[in-house]
């Protein structure tokens, strides 16, 4: 599974909710604005959390608006929106790591807490994707 770090606002409040074998979890959609200028755009993330780490945003208060980064497995997911009939696809990341992003500012990657590896290695900083080269396949 590809590997994501997103950094977005939250476009909805959520609450934790607890699955069949009352393990807790949480889903939401987190708005991420990508390019610049005319080719400025949103692009919207479902992220989804179990067990502590979903506890873990329930406690920080996270609601519609907050601007956070998530690290996590991302996929793209085929799926049939509430007409039952149209079929689509979205952006899907199951986090791993959160964080709030220091000073409200969203386009400074420097400034948001780099993942660690078990193993306590040196902090490794993500490699920049530029998205605007080609679209994603429909």
């Amino acid at each position: 599974m590809a590997q994501a770090l997103v950094f977005g606002r939250v476009t909805a409040d959520f609450e934790v909710k607890l699955g069949a074998k009352q393990n807790p979890y949480v889903r939401f959609d987190i708005a991420e604005n990508i390019g610049r200028g005319q080719y400025a755009r949103t692009q919207f993330w479902q992220v989804v959390a179990f067990g502590h780490d979903a506890e873990s945003l329930g406690r920080a208060k996270v609601k519609k608006g907050s601007l956070v980064w998530i690290a996590g497995g991302a996929e793209l997911e085929s799926f049939v929106k509430r007409d039952g009939i149209t079929k689509d696809k979205r952006l899907k990341l199951m986090l791993n790591e959160w964080g709030f992003v220091p000073n409200g500012r969203a386009k400074d990657v420097s400034d948001a807490p780099k993942p660690v590896s078990e193993d306590n290695a040196a902090p490794q900083q993500a490699a920049i994707i530029d998205g605007e080269r080609e679209p994603l396949p429909g």
